[in-house]
């Protein structure tokens, strides 16, 4: 069967679309896998926020502990110089993502409106203070019901994403 050159073009044209349109799909799905994944670790950074401050304070204290320790007293056989620098690597991540969290939440407070501030302390509490608040306690001290606590975080949480990640974490339109 032979195929006339009207035929061609029109198989052409047709499966170049399809090809085109595949790929904006896969392009806008991955997209939005991006930015999921990017609210799921801003969620995940302030999920664990509370016990990466006590890890800091820790490793502050060891290595308080530790500078007041002579050489004679470390078990050498244990200790290598790929150790201390692992150690001292983790212990600068640690560090260094507990001030970028405490500096992008005090961004996050200083952007928001006299209305939007609700969302701030809902936040804060659930997250970041020392004390670890309930839903319940915490829609007690605000004199709200517990469904608009989580409506308040999601509404935070939803507004972290410029702030943690910049202008890749915006969904221009087309």
């Amino acid at each position: 069967m032979q195929l006339s050159e009207k035929q061609l073009k029109l198989i052409t044209e047709t499966a170049s679309r399809e090809a085109i349109r595949a790929y904006k799909a896969d392009e806008s799905k991955r997209l939005q896998e991006k930015h999921d994944r990017r609210l799921r670790n801003i969620k995940l950074l302030l999920k664990h926020y509370r016990a990466l401050v006590l890890h800091c304070q820790k490793l502050e204290d060891d290595m308080m502990k530790f500078d007041e320790t002579s050489i004679q007293d470390l078990d050498i056989d244990d200790i290598n110089l790929e150790t201390i620098e692992s150690i001292k690597q983790s212990k600068k991540k640690s560090i260094t993502m507990v001030y970028f969290i405490k500096g992008k939440i005090e961004a996050y407070r200083r952007n928001c409106s006299e209305d939007e501030l609700k969302y701030f302390r809902v936040l804060e509490m659930k997250y970041i203070t020392p004390k670890k608040y309930t839903t319940r306690e915490i829609a007690e001290m605000e004199h709200i019901e517990e469904r608009t606590v989580r409506r308040y975080l999601e509404r935070a949480i939803s507004d972290l994403p410029v702030i943690f990640f910049g202008v890749d974490a915006i969904k221009f339109l087309k």
